[in-house]
């Protein structure tokens, strides 16, 4: 949908809210009441706007009141104001002054409208919902959906989120995650779901795929090799899209004889397409073995230091290309890891700071000890995340509304995997005085 955002309410009196020791939300006035809402959560329950929680949790562990400018955005629009928390023994209350609701149209981020169509192929199962995310209808012929419907029809005016299980420990609020892709549970149902939040025409249409199989009995059980796409698909594409490349090479280099300028120029585009189907292929690949559990990790004793100056080499000239400036520190530490995955941890989040950051740059790599941890910060100069899509950022398929050929959305996801595989984590930080920094933790030897 196109058009302009729309003024739907500005400030008269300030908003009140009251939240408990637990950082529930248990009172609101009603257009805090309706962000609650909105934002996938309920009254009483935990507070589902990201920057709300963070300044409430704030205030509560610092045991005194504070204050800031606060854009809570939800999916179709955003409140707005000056918030005051002020904590006290048995909670918070919340004060929302010189607000202003607004209500934003719902549109499909460039680049996105493919994966839609693909997931809509996939999905066995469609919850609509209208513009306030509530439920309208649920459409399956899945067997093992069947008790989902059947609580869709008795829930229909509810929001969504209380159709589903979200127990898997992460409290961030499932209409965010939601957006991105999230495994769910079904009552009913033995399989895990995946679910993917996407604006329909009117409302809303909440995707159901199934990760799992139903299992059977029989022979045909397992039809398709677990790796399909690591072992068979990724290998047997390698060699036609390598031959592609280097013959596109060749016309682009002009190695065959004169060549009209608009024709190499056809040819620079068949270099960079085929280098990125090459680069989806081995991504795919990796996400498939992570989400199965037979991603290969061998650690031994690794000095960062040489692994770190290696990826600064392998992207030297993506940097020179940008003119931006790498900056690797010496470290002596030495991390028990697999260095391969390590190599292509710091490929991943280093290549990012270089392609999204601003050219005539400088991109620091830093390397401490911090108890039994290696510590790598990257810092770069680019524009500063929002707590949301510091998150966002590391779900598979994520690309913060990014256009065009630069990337899959599986980058980071794979990274985060890959350092939890090893025994450390990746995290975004928002970095003093501008831009960010990526933390990569990994055990030492």
């Amino acid at each position: 949908m196109a058009g302009a955002e729309t003024l739907n309410d500005t400030a008269t009196e300030p908003l009140v809210a009251r939240s408990d020791a637990a950082d529930r939300l248990i009172a609101a006035d009603g257009p805090i009441a309706e962000l609650q809402t909105a934002c996938g959560g309920e009254i009483p329950g935990l507070i589902a706007a990201p920057d709300l929680l963070e300044l409430v949790r704030k205030a509560r562990s610092f045991g005194m009141r504070l204050g800031r400018p606060l854009a809570m955005r939800h999916a179709t629009g955003k409140l707005e104001g000056w918030a005051e928390v002020e904590p006290d023994g048995n909670g918070c209350t919340v004060r929302l002054s010189d607000w202003r609701r607004t209500q934003t149209p719902i549109t499909v981020p460039s680049g996105d409208e493919t994966r839609f169509a693909i997931e809509s192929l996939l999905a066995e199962g469609v919850v609509w919902l209208d513009e306030g995310q509530s439920v309208l209808a649920l459409e399956s012929q899945a067997a093992d959906l069947e008790t989902l419907v059947g609580r869709a029809r008795a829930m229909r005016g509810e929001h969504w989120t209380r159709l589903f299980d979200f127990s898997d420990g992460d409290d961030t609020p499932a209409i965010w995650r939601a957006r991105s892709g999230m495994l769910v549970g079904v009552a009913g149902s033995p399989r895990q779901w995946q679910l993917l939040l996407i604006p329909a025409s009117v409302g809303f249409r909440l995707l159901l795929r199934p990760i799992g199989d139903i299992e059977h009995d029989g022979a045909d059980a397992d039809l398709l090799p677990r790796n399909l796409l690591r072992d068979e698909l990724g290998p047997a594409l390698h060699d036609p899209v390598r031959r592609i490349i280097r013959q596109a090479e060749a016309i682009r280099d002009r190695l065959a004889g004169p060549l009209p300028s608009e024709y190499r120029e056809y040819a620079v585009d068949i270099v960079r397409a085929g280098k990125h189907l090459r680069e989806l292929a081995d991504e795919l690949g990796d996400a498939e073995a992570i989400e199965h559990g037979t991603m290969e990790i061998a650690t031994e004793p690794v000095g960062l230091a040489d692994t770190i100056e290696a990826a600064c080499r392998l992207l030297q000239v993506q940097a020179e290309a940008r003119k931006v400036t790498l900056a690797p520190a010496q470290t002596d530490l030495i991390a028990l890891v697999d260095r391969r995955r390590v190599l292509q941890i710091l490929l991943n989040i280093i290549g990012n700071a270089i392609d999204y950051g601003p050219g005539n740059a400088t991109v620091r790599i830093d390397a401490e000890k911090l108890g039994d941890f290696a510590e790598i910060r990257i810092d770069d100069e680019g524009e500063g995340l929002s707590d949301e899509d510091r998150l966002r950022m590391f779900d598979k398929f994520e690309r913060l509304g990014r256009s065009g050929d630069s990337g899959s959305g599986l980058g980071l996801y794979i990274a985060l995997m890959l350092s939890r595989a090893m025994g450390g984590s990746v995290e975004a930080q928002e970095r003093p005085g501008g831009g960010n920094s990526f933390v990569i933790r990994l055990p030492l030897a």
